[in-house]
């Protein structure tokens, strides 16, 4: 009498059962994803999936699958994209950002993770402060484009010479202003 959830095993032709045989194509379809990748981030990536881990379990490969799967586009595209908005996430960062949080694990962070969320969250919280950074250098080339010689200009000094520049020209003909003993 032959098992109905039952498959032959593709290496050794036994019998397995079929959640295990599923498990195997998702581990060799996990293996897959990870071509091209620098063998640094597929460490990493292996440190943080273990953070997944249930806690008296194995974690399946069904599960690594999927979670992979969903990073990948991005890890590829070099990009996170959160709340609508397209951050630039070189390779490095992401092997940077996953060590970082399988080696100094905040002690909010509650486990086994159930999604990729908190990953992105950092990688998008990177994304900002360079921005914000860019921006900053912009404000301060546009402060002191006027500035010729090379020197900081103190923001007062600009707008004096900025009221300078908006003041008006007196009519025609105007002489200044009236002498105090000027009666006539």
């Amino acid at each position: 009498m032959s098992n109905a959830c039952a498959v032959p095993c593709p290496y050794c032709g036994k019998d397995i059962d079929i959640v295990q045989a599923l498990e195997m194509v998702a581990g060799n379809e996990w293996t897959g994803l990870l071509g091209g990748l620098p063998i640094s981030l597929v460490g990493a990536l292996l440190r943080y999936l273990e953070l997944f881990k249930p806690t008296k379990q194995e974690l399946r490969w069904s599960r690594r699958l999927a979670l992979t799967q969903e990073l990948m586009p991005m890890i590829k595209a070099a990009q996170v994209k959160r709340k609508g908005i397209v951050y630039s996430a070189p390779i490095g960062m992401w092997e940077a950002e996953m060590m970082k949080l399988v080696v100094n694990r905040p002690e909010s962070l509650v486990l086994p993770l159930k999604s990729n969320g908190y990953l992105l969250s950092m990688i998008a919280g990177r994304g900002e402060m360079a921005a914000a950074k860019l921006e900053q250098g912009a404000i301060e080339q546009q402060r002191n484009r006027s500035n010729v010689g090379g020197t900081l200009v103190p923001v007062a000094d600009l707008a004096r010479q900025a009221h300078k520049k908006a003041r008006s020209k007196p009519p025609p003909g105007w002489k200044g202003p009236i002498a105090p003993n000027d009666t006539s």
